[in-house]
C-alpha cells in the first residue's frame, strides 16, 4: 500500500471520529432550555408592581392560575384580558475566535431587540359562599434570540424560539372568613426552534491536526419540536388575620414534556457527506441523514412556589410582597434521540432561583390608581455555561403604571417595567469535537415590558 493511499485511510477514520464530534453539537440547542425563560403571568396592574404581591390585590382574576385560593373572596364575576409585549436588549462585546485564533468572521447583531406579544386570559365566577371556579390562558415561558447564520457568534447558536401556552382550570373553597384554599389543573403545549452552526473543518483541526482551514463548509443543523399536551398542577392558600393583612402561599408543580419533530441540515455538500459517512465508517455511530429525520428531546419545566404578603395601609394605599422559588437545579441531563438512538446524553448544571418583589397601589381618586413596584430576580444560569442564546444575568426591576375605572363594570389598566441588567460575563470554549473556537467577552443586557389590561365586572 502506498504512503497515498496509507494518509487517506487515515483520513477517513478520522472523518469517522470527526462525525462524532459533529453529532455531538447537537447539545448546543438544548442548553439554552435551561436558561432563564420562565414568564411571570400577570396582568398589567401585575408588572406594573413589578410582580409583587402575586394575585392577593382584591378582585385580581389572574388568581385563577396564580393563587387560586384567592378566588374565594370574589363577590362577583370577572373577566380580563391582557397584552403584553416583552423587548429584551443583548449586546455582546468581546471576541470570538476559531481553533487556530483568528477571529470568526461576520457581524455582531443584537439577537435580541424586538418586541414579542403574548396574552393572557383569566375569569372567575364565584358558585355560592363557599365556592368559586376560575379558569385561564397563559403563557408561562417564552424566549425568542435571533441572530443570522453568519455572524461572529455562530458556533455557539443561531436562532432560539421558545413557547408554551398553559390552559388551566382551578378551584377555590373559602373555610370561613379567614382561610381559603384553591387547586388547579393545567394542559400545557410547547413548540420551539433551535438553530446553530457547526464547524466540521475546526473539529478536525483540534482532533487531529489535520490540515483543513477552520469556518470553512459550515453546516447549519436547525431542531423543531413540540408537544401537543402535557399536564401539571397547582395549588395555595390565602389567610387573612385582620381586615388590613393577608398572607398567601402556592404551588406549582413541574411539567413533564418530550417535546418531537425533525432535525435538517443546510449548508455546505462536504460538511453534510462527513455525516453521511458515519455509519458506513463506524457501525457504533448513529446514523444521521444528511437530509434531515426525526428528533425528540425532554424539556421538563420546574416546580415553583411563591410566598405573599399583602397589608393595607388605609383605604388608598395597600403594599405586597413576594418571594418565589424556582426549582431549575431539576435539569440535570439532556438527551436528544432520533429514531431510537440517543445522539448525546449530557450532563448541565444549573441552580435554583429566588425572585423578591415589593410594589402596591395607591387611589388618587375612586376612578384613578397609581401603581409601581421594584424587584430582584436572580438568574439560574452559571458563567461556564451561559451563551448567546439567552445571555442571562441578575435582573433589578422597576415597574409603574396607572389603572383607571371607567365605570363600575368596565376597568382599563396600562403597566410598564424595565429590567435593569448590565454587563452579563460569558467565556465559553467549545469542546475540540465541536470545533474548538472560543467566546470571550460579555453582554450588555437590559429590557422593557408594556402591558396593558382590560376588565369586565358583572
Amino acid at each position: 500500500m502506498n504512503h497515498y493511499s496509507k494518509l487517506q485511510m487515515l483520513r477517513c477514520g478520522r472523518r469517522a471520529q470527526l462525525v462524532a464530534a459533529v453529532l455531538s453539537a447537537f447539545a448546543l440547542p438544548g442548553a439554552a432550555m435551561a436558561s432563564a425563560f420562565q414568564l411571570p403571568t400577570d396582568n398589567a396592574a401585575g408588572w406594573a408592581r413589578a410582580n409583587a404581591g402575586t394575585s392577593l390585590f382584591p378582585d385580581d382574576p389572574t388568581a385563577a392560575f396564580n393563587n387560586p385560593a384567592a378566588m374565594a373572596f370574589f363577590s362577583a364575576p370577572v373577566l380580563q384580558a391582557t397584552a403584553t409585549e416583552i423587548r429584551p436588549d443583548a449586546q455582546f462585546n468581546g471576541t470570538t475566535l476559531d481553533v487556530d485564533g483568528n477571529p470568526t468572521s461576520g457581524g455582531n447583531p443584537n439577537g435580541f431587540g424586538r418586541f414579542k406579544p403574548f396574552p393572557d386570559l383569566a375569569a372567575v365566577v364565584p358558585v355560592n359562599d363557599w365556592l368559586a371556579l376560575g379558569g385561564s390562558l397563559t403563557v408561562p415561558y417564552g424566549l425568542s434570540s435571533v441572530y443570522n447564520s453568519s455572524w461572529q457568534g455562530r458556533y455557539f447558536g443561531t436562532r432560539t424560539d421558545l413557547q408554551s401556552i398553559a390552559i388551566s382550570f382551578s378551584a377555590s373553597f373559602k373555610l370561613n372568613d379567614q382561610f381559603s384554599a384553591g387547586v388547579g389543573v393545567l394542559g400545557q403545549r410547547t413548540k420551539a426552534q433551535l438553530d446553530t452552526t457547526l464547524d466540521p473543518n475546526g473539529a478536525a483541526q483540534a482532533l487531529f491536526g489535520l490540515p483543513l482551514p477552520p469556518q470553512q463548509d459550515d453546516v447549519q443543523l436547525n431542531v423543531d419540536v413540540k408537544r401537543k399536551a402535557s399536564f401539571g398542577y397547582f395549588g395555595g392558600f390565602v389567610f387573612k388575620p385582620t381586615d388590613l393583612d393577608t398572607f398567601g402561599a402556592t404551588y406549582h408543580s413541574r411539567v413533564k414534556n418530550t417535546l418531537s419533530g425533525t432535525y435538517n441540515l443546510y449548508g455546505s455538500t462536504a460538511g453534510k457527506q462527513l455525516l453521511a459517512l458515519a455509519p458506513v465508517l463506524d457501525p457504533a455511530l448513529p446514523t444521521l441523514n444528511p437530509n434531515g429525520a426525526s428528533a425528540s428531546a425532554a424539556l421538563d419545566t420546574p416546580a415553583y412556589g411563591t410566598v405573599d404578603y399583602l397589608h393595607k395601609f388605609s383605604d388608598r394605599l395597600s403594599i405586597a410582597g413576594t418571594v418565589k422559588w424556582t426549582q431549575w437545579s431539576t435539569f440535570k441531563d439532556l438527551i436528544l434521540t432520533s429514531e431510537g438512538q440517543t445522539l448525546v446524553a449530557l450532563p448541565e448544571h444549573y441552580r435554583d432561583s429566588y425572585f423578591f418583589g415589593v410594589g402596591g397601589d395607591y387611589k388618587l381618586t375612586d376612578q384613578w390608581t397609581l401603581r409601581s413596584g421594584i424587584g430582584y430576580d436572580q438568574t439560574p444560569t452559571v458563567t461556564l455555561s451561559r451563551d448567546p442564546r439567552v445571555p442571562d444575568g441578575n435582573r433589578k426591576l422597576l415597574g409603574f403604571g396607572i389603572g383607571y375605572k371607567a365605570t363600575d363594570h368596565i376597568g382599563i389598566d396600562l403597566g410598564y417595567q424595565h429590567l435593569f441588567v448590565g454587563r452579563t460575563p460569558v467565556h465559553l470554549a467549545n469542546q475540540p469535537l465541536l470545533g474548538a473556537g472560543t467566546m470571550n467577552g460579555y453582554f450588555d443586557d437590559s429590557g422593557d415590558v408594556v402591558s396593558l389590561t382590560g376588565t369586565y365586572h358583572f
